[in-house]
Parts: C-alpha cells; sequence; structure tokens
C-alpha cells in the first residue's frame, strides 16, 4: 500500500531520529525518515500489519524528556525504493500524546522546513 500523501492534513519534515516501537506482541527499533504534528515514517526491516497499534518513544534533538506515542499503523513500504525512494517501513498516526509531547513535536518543526511546498 501506497502513502496516502493526497490525504494529509499537515505538513511533513525530514528528521532523522532514532525510535523504540512497541507492539502488542514484538519490539523494533528504527530511524525516522519524517514527522508532522500528525504521525510519522519509520525505516525498519521489520514491518508491523496495518492497522497495529504502536507505542512510539523517541527523542527530538530540541528536547531533554523522550516523547511517547501511541500510533497506528496507517500504511507500509515493504521494500527499499532504489534511486533514494525510501526505505521499507511504517507511517504511523498519532493516537495518543501527552500535551507536552505534542507541544514539543509543534515546536520542533516550527523549526524546520517542510518537504512539500503550496504552489498556488
Amino acid at each position: 500500500m501506497s502513502p496516502p500523501q493526497d490525504r494529509r492534513q499537515v505538513p511533513r519534515y525530514t528528521v532523522a531520529v532514532e525510535v523504540t516501537l512497541d507492539s502488542e506482541h514484538n519490539f523494533y527499533t528504527g530511524l525516522t525518515q519524517d514527522l508532522s504534528q500528525g504521525g510519522l515514517f519509520v525505516a525498519t526491516p521489520t514491518l508491523c500489519p496495518i492497522g497495529a497499534r504502536v507505542q512510539v518513544r523517541m527523542t527530538l534533538p530540541t528536547s531533554r524528556e523522550p516523547i511517547e506515542a501511541l500510533t497506528e499503523v496507517r500504511w507500509l513500504r515493504t521494500r527499499d525504493v532504489p534511486g533514494g525512494g525510501g526505505k521499507a517501513g511504517v507511517g504511523l498516526m498519532f493516537l495518543q500524546m501527552s500535551p507536552q509531547a505534542q507541544q514539543a513535536v509543534k515546536d520542533f518543526l516550527a523549526k524546520r522546513e517542510s518537504l512539500f511546498f503550496d504552489l498556488d
């Protein structure tokens, strides 16, 4: 399943941060490729199924405290795409996050340049 780029409601930002993922049955690690206020993409060779609930933990460069969030797997990239098209991994949507974690993500992203630009 390809990423639902036409349904994105918030801009994405390139971010490379180590992430730990805990699902009901497994523990994963990965590296973010992008982040938004709505979710993130984690490059990882071990994929969770679509719809799985995953607890995410990461530390942003601008934050001393780790950010934790409950997420849901919304899409998968099942293999690396040649030519810089992206690594295998999971697209995660934030479901639950503390107000402090939401603010930390918002503050961090405010200092970054979006991946997409509105041409209108």
